[in-house]
């Protein structure tokens, strides 16, 4: 029998520190082993995980989690100062991959000094932000039951975007630790086609979800659905953050089934539900469903697949980058124009105004 330890980190677990150059120690391809009279220690890892590899018990400990590392000690009743040994080796490989630590054995969860889903962030009132924005057709789906899937993958993965404050007004007269999840979705059905207050937590700024009494084309010009979320731009400096907003804007954007979404620095050229064409410039993150996949065969060709069918590509990381070192430039037959009372020269729609009779 042996006493097991695992870390699930946001980056790899290294052995640099002295404590792995002892003596006793010799490296392998896969960790190292310490070996002693009558006992030893075993690090295997770090190894490569999918999210779905990670326990439920670790999933919102802290975000971006990607690496597995195991720890065994042999025998169970090794030596007291082995067992010292092996949390000394824990706690420097845990806090310099920012990890969190599972105690096999006593069924435990540990979080290091230094090692936070979320580092405080002070207020700026110039603070910087990212949008993400999914726009969609398929409204009757999102009201009948996409709103409650849509808070279950925010409560799963990022509860800090959930409805802290919620209302009609400024300053909103609900909350959401008073009122929860069933009331804020009766609120929101009730209110819909009048615009929501959503006040989330940091790094989120704002939640906004746009469903017009009528998807489509209109007398003003087409509408269609859209969903935005603001967040903190300095949230993107922490560990594990960049992998986890992606992870989230890809599952949400599976739930919604948008023709298309983005991420970007600041504030979408798209104004609101009124939908002209692409952008002319693409921000961090790019995803293609139905119909604009099949109007721009070279996003294609260098987009990776969902499940759900949409095409995407992102340059989401710690020194993200626009898309244009990675896709060229939109063609011009499906970007919006200048003027705001034209469309696309390609419309994939139908058409984008009602007469007047």
């Amino acid at each position: 029998m042996s006493y097991n330890i695992s870390i699930w980190s946001v980056h790899k677990t290294s052995f640099e520190n002295e404590v792995f150059n002892r003596e006793k120690i010799k490296r392998q391809n896969n960790g190292i082993l310490y070996e002693d009279k009558n006992w030893q220690i075993t690090i295997s890892g770090p190894f490569e995980v999918m999210e779905e590899d990670i326990p439920e018990e670790v999933v919102g400990q802290l975000l971006g989690i990607n690496y597995f590392t195991e720890i065994i000690l042999e025998p169970f009743d090794a030596p007291k100062r082995a067992l010292q040994l092996v949390k000394k080796m824990t706690k420097i490989l845990a806090q310099s991959s920012h990890g969190v630590v599972v105690d096999e054995q006593e069924g435990t969860i540990l979080s290091l000094s230094g090692v936070k889903r979320l580092k405080t962030m002070s207020p700026k009132d110039d603070s910087s932000f990212l949008q993400m924005t999914w726009w969609f057709m398929n409204d009757y789906t999102f009201i009948k039951d996409g709103l409650d899937t849509f808070l279950d993958v925010m409560e799963a993965t990022m509860p800090e975007a959930l409805p802290r404050r919620y209302g009609v007004y400024e300053p909103p007269q609900f909350k959401w630790a008073d009122k929860g999840k069933e009331h804020f979705i009766q609120f929101v059905s009730e209110n819909l086609h009048e615009g929501i207050v959503w006040y989330p937590s940091k790094p989120f700024t704002d939640v906004h979800i746009g469903i017009p009494d009528k998807v489509g084309p209109t007398r003003e010009g087409f509408r269609s659905c859209y969903i935005s979320i603001d967040f903190l731009e300095e949230v993107m400096g922490q560990p594990g953050w960049p992998l986890e907003m992606k992870r989230f804007w890809l599952k949400t954007s599976e739930l919604l089934n948008p023709f298309y979404g983005e991420i970007r620095r600041g504030w979408s050229p798209v104004s609101g539900w009124w939908w002209r064409g692409l952008p002319k410039r693409l921000g961090n993150a790019a995803i293609l469903g139905k119909p604009y996949i099949d109007l721009w065969p070279d996003f294609i060709k260098e987009a990776k697949q969902t499940k759900g069918g949409l095409f995407y590509i992102e340059n989401i990381n710690e020194d993200y980058q626009d898309l244009h070192s990675i896709i060229a430039e939109v063609p011009e037959d499906i970007v919006q124009p200048k003027n705001k009372k034209k469309y696309s020269r390609k419309w994939p729609f139908e058409r984008p105004f009602l007469k007047y009779k």
